[in-house]
């Protein structure tokens, strides 16, 4: 067999510098790749599809506003025979959440051990760097993890977008069956881990969550940010929490919520999948532009 075709334009694989995470404990490791420049540590998190094209030009474009990107391959290298760099299946990363036992993607309380591995990649991250703070980001599938990484010492600013588990099935999506409203606004948290969070946030007020999503989103519930805000709210916490909302014109969502959201109008019309991905690959290039900006400006403040 000849080697894999490349796409055209994907990033060359030598703009990266590469290195393995071994998981202590464990015989699980994660390749894992860093951008060359130096800066802050940024611990960027693949969505379903993995190390696509836009993921790997979206961890360039952080290292053009002056950041060290660090992103792992959380299904392994190879996957399947295909090369991790590069890899961009989405409904065919499903069945790899089901088989790799590490994952639990349907839980309302864990997404499985791939969470205390994240964890570890991120103490790894943070070690390389000297023990500098990290920025966590999270995309759709490991778009809660940063939430759950934040009573790390070394987890400083937790990103959050559009957070997909625990994730609808197949059907759901293809046939608009909605989900409970306990699933809607689940966090993916145990109670315990819970306390954790919001005693590293008490102790520590330099610590903050960010948001990013679309009022519409068809697999990411915008429910997850109201009860994440609630929580924090009940906690005392809610001023460490800040969302960038997209919602059709007209919609009153962000206006209701104005001492936590930051919003605008977006063209896109809701269909089986989208809008979902806000800063990683929005709608359309409008979209894209304003989450960058907003993402851009909130992890400066954010120092």
């Amino acid at each position: 067999m000849g080697k894999p075709q490349v796409a055209p334009d994907l990033p060359r694989e030598s703009r990266f510098v590469r290195s393995e995470v071994a998981i202590s404990g464990t015989d699980r490791s994660y390749p894992m790749w860093r951008t060359r420049s130096g800066g802050r540590p940024v611990l960027l998190l693949h969505p379903i599809n993995g190390l696509s094209g836009d993921f790997l030009r979206f961890a360039l474009e952080l290292e053009s506003w002056g950041y060290r990107v660090y992103f792992p391959s959380l299904y392994g290298d190879p996957i399947k025979g295909e090369p991790a760099f590069g890899y961009d299946e989405e409904l065919g990363s499903i069945k790899l959440l089901r088989e790799s036992g590490t994952w639990n993607p349907v839980s309302l309380e864990s997404t499985g051990p791939i969470v205390d591995d994240v964890r570890a990649i991120a103490r790894s991250v943070s070690r390389r760097e000297g023990g500098r703070d990290l920025i966590v980001i999270g995309n759709s599938l490991t778009g809660t993890f940063p939430l759950a990484l934040l009573d790390e010492p070394c987890v400083k600013t937790a990103v959050l977008g559009q957070p997909a588990l625990p994730a609808m099935r197949v059907p759901q999506v293809m046939m608009r069956i909605p989900q409970s409203m306990e699933k809607k606004r689940a966090l993916t948290l145990t109670d315990e881990q819970w306390s954790r969070i919001t005693d590293a946030l008490r102790r520590h007020p330099d610590k903050r969550l960010i948001g990013f999503h679309y009022l519409e989103d068809p697999i990411a519930p915008i429910e997850r940010f109201d009860s994440l805000h609630e929580r924090l709210g009940a906690e005392g916490l809610a001023g460490r929490f800040k969302a960038y909302v997209l919602s059709p014109s007209g919609a009153a969502y962000a206006a209701e919520r104005g001492e936590w959201v930051v919003g605008s109008d977006t063209i896109e019309r809701r269909r089986m999948v989208t809008p979902h991905s806000t800063y990683l690959d929005a709608g359309n290039q409008a979209d894209r532009e304003w989450f960058r900006r907003q993402l851009r400006a909130a992890l400066s403040s954010a120092r």
